[in-house]
């Protein structure tokens, strides 16, 4: 390449030259390195890899991997096996040293008792005739002083001046008995003796004499006139003065008198017992009134002891009296049960009386008072009754009953409870009898359903009582004053006495009917008390203007006997009648239309054949036809919807308060489209599937489902609503699709997987159902599951109450509902361990696993009047533990069925979160059999309906379809 400013041979060649030297030193310049070297030093691995940290954060994971896994192990157990800590029940806490305390309370209650006893039995030491003298001494030294006189002469003291009173009144009526045995002869003479009319048409006739006067009847029945009447009733109030004479002077204190007061007690029985009938009562106070003493009842209480204040308050002061005071005190307590039932039981005669009685003791009127101390709607109910102006005939009117009966079913709001509602405008317009058939058409128009339970469902509660009181009275007074004696027997009890002067006859046969025992037997049993001879007394006490008819019944009294006799000589049979000799006597008085039944005939052998049994043409051939196989299946057919039939007859006798019922017009067919056509839409139209599968009982519903399968066999019903409808509602088709038993043993498997015997739903089932339920149960849990119900159930509990759920898986109970009081307290008396019960003693198995539900009830009351604490207390002082829990909650489903189920129904509405499954499970296992009573139940304890619970509670979208099932959707 040549210098500068020389010129070059080719230009392109010298400008390649040129860039090329460019780009070399360009080269050379990006290749240059600085004469100091600043950068970063080389990192070593040992120092960049640490490898001790890497070893403890690996031992560390390992350590946490360990402990995880164990962890795991500990809950996959816990899920297997069954719970031993109770985190669902409520236990009330309970201190170390409580039966210590309550041993220290059982000592103190003892000599509190001991100190009352002898305080009780304390006489005075000073004597009070000593006092009396002395208090007569100075009361008359003041009458002298206010007087300004000075006679200080001693008086005489006042059980002297009775003393000297008596002698003279003994003294007059020994002159009158002198004078009358003087005159005597002649009155023998003259008068004849009274005739006595039985058994003819002379007891029908007016008992009227000839001026007008009414004649008047003792108690045998015959009839006395007026003088005669007048002679008894003088001879009476003479007899009663000097037995309250007796008495007065046995309790001033005189010691000779004393000793003869058993004798002047027992006259007090005959004389008190005799002035409770009504044809003597008033004219004899007319006649102890111009005896000495001034008031009779004084004198007597006096005589007889505080004992007896109920007794001759009772029997001495009228009936207006006697309810004027329990009318009186049922308001002041607000007890308008019984403030309706005293109103409702009067007529309107004895309505005035009650009202002039109340008036003068009270000086106010009922009305007044009635207004004072209620409220509506108690307040419109009283006054209505009170009025006194109720229609009193027995008429009723069929067509008007009817339209009565409608108006009241298709009334709104305030048809029970307000003043213009329609049975307030009854019980002022209507007579009794029609009252009682209107109520009968409105439970036909109502689908069965008792009047009182729409009343407890619409009022309030206390006005549902009072409403319940009356109605009961409505239907039979007996009945109503029975079950009154029952509750309130007690011989210190105003209101047991005031009833038992009433006439009795019919009560008595209320009471034998309604409890099983004599009442009689009862007052002698409980009622141990000074009074007893003449509470019983008066219990069997027939009023003198009781029917003849009424008073004794001869059930001895035998139909004729019928007898076929065979002639000898024709051998035809001839009819005779053999009368015995009761029906010669009772002959003609009221005879007995004679019921022949036609001869017996003699049924004749019939006559054999050939022996067909060797004979191989008479053989029937073993080739079955196929008309006789279709026909076979048939009938197997046609047994098995008659075996569905009869089960679905026996649900339906115990479906007494349940909230599902058969629909009357049942048609599977037309229900099939209605679900078809529901389930075809993108949207299923829930409204149509609840409305029909909660209108439909368990029988129509397994109609529905076999009539589901012939019309659309790719799928069946149950499977199609799954699939339609939200996994929330897999649980409740489950349960309406089921029949009872498969739904029964579904819930026992769920149950066994859970919580154990600690589940409601289990526990309910083994209480409930009947042998040839739980027969079913075993065989459908074996058929599905593969294991023994029984052996599943007692796999993991203790011995004794294994052998108790054994027996309690058997279904041995009694499914009645009769109550044997005496039966109950007999069984009690047995259970009773020194105030224990032992619960594998024979005793208490036998009454808890055979007898019915209300039996066993009635035998836990009997035992708690006998030993002071309720069964439950007792079996927690005897077993503890989880066994403890187990058997309280069998106990309790024994007892009352309706009340557990109450109280695990809210229980599950409670804790961390709601249980979905109970509540589910639970209602529609007893929406057939009482779900109603439940309902009522859970309102009245919890004051908060069941429906109410579920809108607010229940998170699942099955909710509109149990309110459905309840009847509040």
């Amino acid at each position: 390449m040549p210098g500068p400013g020389f010129p070059v041979a080719n230009k392109i060649l010298y400008k390649y030259e040129q860039d090329r030297a460019y780009r070399l030193h360009r080269q050379k310049v990006n290749a240059s390195r600085p004469t100091v070297k600043n950068k970063q030093p080389k990192k070593y691995p040992h120092l960049i890899l640490q490898l001790k940290k890497i070893q403890l954060e690996e031992e560390r994971q390992a350590e946490v991997d360990h402990e995880n896994r164990l962890l795991l192990q500990k809950m996959s157990k816990i899920m297997k096996e069954p719970a031993l800590v109770d985190s669902w029940n409520e236990y009330h806490t309970k201190s170390l040293n409580l039966p210590q305390r309550e041993k220290q309370l059982r000592e103190i209650q003892m000599e509190n008792i001991g100190l009352a006893k002898r305080l009780e039995h304390t006489r005075p030491v000073i004597r009070s005739d000593e006092l009396e003298g002395e208090y007569q001494q100075k009361k008359y030294l003041q009458m002298l002083w206010n007087e300004n006189s000075k006679d200080y002469d001693m008086v005489i003291p006042r059980h002297q001046r009775y003393r000297q009173l008596r002698k003279m009144k003994e003294a007059e009526l020994a002159k009158e008995r002198e004078e009358k045995e003087a005159n005597g002869e002649d009155d023998k003479k003259e008068s004849l003796p009274p005739i006595t009319i039985r058994y003819n048409a002379d007891t029908y006739r007016s008992t009227r004499s000839d001026n007008g006067d009414k004649e008047r009847k003792s108690d045998d029945g015959s009839t006395m006139d007026k003088s005669q009447f007048s002679s008894q009733v003088d001879n009476d109030a003479k007899a009663l003065f000097k037995v309250a004479k007796n008495l007065d002077l046995c309790g001033v204190g005189n010691s000779d008198v004393m000793s003869s007061e058993c004798l002047f007690r027992d006259e007090a029985y005959f004389f008190v017992n005799n002035y409770k009938m009504g044809t003597l009562k008033e004219p004899l106070e007319e006649t102890l009134r111009q005896c000495p003493f001034d008031d009779l009842a004084s004198e007597l209480r006096s005589g007889l002891g505080e004992d007896w204040d109920c007794v001759i308050d009772a029997l001495l002061k009228s009936k207006a009296t006697g309810s004027a005071k329990l009318l009186h005190d049922a308001l002041e307590e607000g007890d308008y049960p019984m403030a309706v039932e005293i109103l409702f039981t009067c007529k309107n005669t004895d309505l005035a009386d009650l009202r002039g009685s109340f008036r003068q003791e009270y000086s106010q009127s009922i009305d007044t008072t009635i207004n004072e101390k209620t409220e509506d709607p108690e307040r419109s109910l009283l006054a209505t009754l009170a009025k006194g102006d109720r229609d009193e005939s027995n008429k009723v009117d069929e067509s008007t009953a009817e339209t009565d009966a409608e108006d009241l079913y298709e009334s709104g709001d305030g048809r029970w409870s307000s003043d213009a509602g329609k049975f307030l405008k009854l019980l002022r317009t209507r007579n009794n009898k029609h009252i009682t058939v209107v109520l009968n058409l409105y439970k036909i128009h109502n689908k069965g359903v008792e009047a009182t339970e729409d009343i407890a469902r619409e009022c309030s509660r206390s006005y549902a009582e009072a409403l319940t009181a009356l109605i009961n009275s409505l239907h039979g007074p007996e009945n109503h004053f029975a079950e009154r004696l029952f509750r309130t027997m007690s011989p210190t009890n105003p209101e047991f006495v005031n009833l038992l002067v009433i006439d009795m006859p019919a009560v008595r046969k209320a009471y034998k009917k309604k409890f099983d025992a004599e009442l009689v037997d009862d007052i002698k049993h409980k009622c141990q008390h000074t009074t007893t001879k003449v509470l019983v007394e008066i219990a069997n006490k027939t009023p003198p203007n009781w029917p003849k008819s009424k008073r004794f019944v001869d059930k001895r009294v035998r139909l004729p006997s019928i007898v076929y006799r065979r002639s000898s000589n024709d051998g035809s049979q001839h009819l005779t009648i053999q009368q015995t000799q009761t029906q010669k006597k009772w002959k003609g008085a009221n005879p007995v239309p004679q019921q022949t039944k036609p001869p017996i005939k003699r049924v004749e052998p019939i006559s054999k054949g050939p022996d067909m049994k060797h004979n191989p043409l008479g053989q029937p051939s073993m080739r079955v036809a196929a008309d006789t196989s279709i026909q076979r299946r048939e009938e197997e057919k046609l047994k098995q919807l008659e075996k569905e039939h009869r089960r679905e007859e026996e649900r339906q006798k115990k479906n007494i308060s349940g909230t599902i019922k058969p629909a009357n017009n049942f048609n599977p067919s037309t229900d099939c489209e209605r679900l078809h056509d529901a389930l075809m839409e993108d949207h299923p139209d829930e409204d149509v599937i609840i409305e029909v599968l909660t209108t439909r009982s368990n029988g129509q519903r397994q109609i529905l489902k076999n009539k589901w399968s012939s019309k659309y066999k790719k799928h069946s019903l149950e499977s199609r609503l799954k699939e339609k409808l939200s996994v929330d509602y897999d649980e409740t088709i489950m349960g309406m699709m089921m029949t009872p038993s498969e739904y029964d043993a579904h819930c026992l498997h769920e149950a066994l997987d859970g919580m154990g015997l600690s589940d409601p739903v289990l526990v309910g089932i083994l209480c409930t159902r009947d042998a040839k339920e739980m027969k079913e149960i075993k065989d459908i849990f074996k058929k599905e599951y593969k294991k023994d119900l029984t052996e599943e159930i007692t796999a993991h509990i203790d011995p004794d109450l294994a052998e108790f759920v054994t027996l309690l898986c058997q279904g041995d109970r009694d499914q009645g509902k009769e109550v044997n009081a005496q039966k109950a307290r007999k069984d009690a008396e047995k259970m009773n361990k020194n105030g224990r019960v032992d619960v594998v003693d024979k005793a208490f198995r036998d009454v808890v696993l055979k007898k019915n539900h209300a039996q066993v009830k009635q035998t836990f009351e009997e035992f708690e009047q006998l030993t002071g604490s309720d069964i439950y207390q007792s079996i927690a002082d005897t077993v503890v533990g989880e066994t403890e829990d187990a058997y309280i909650s069998l106990v309790k489903a024994i007892e009352d069925p309706g009340r557990f189920y109450v109280e695990k129904l809210f229980s599950s509405f409670g804790g961390i979160g709601t249980n979905e499954d109970n509540i589910i499970r639970i209602i529609i296992s007893r929406s057939e059999i009482d779900m109603r009573d439940i309902k009522v139940e859970f309102q009245k304890r919890n004051q908060k309906s069941l429906s109410a619970m579920l809108k607010a509670d229940f998170p699942g979208d099955s909710k509109n379809m149990l309110l459905a099932i309840l009847g509040d959707s």
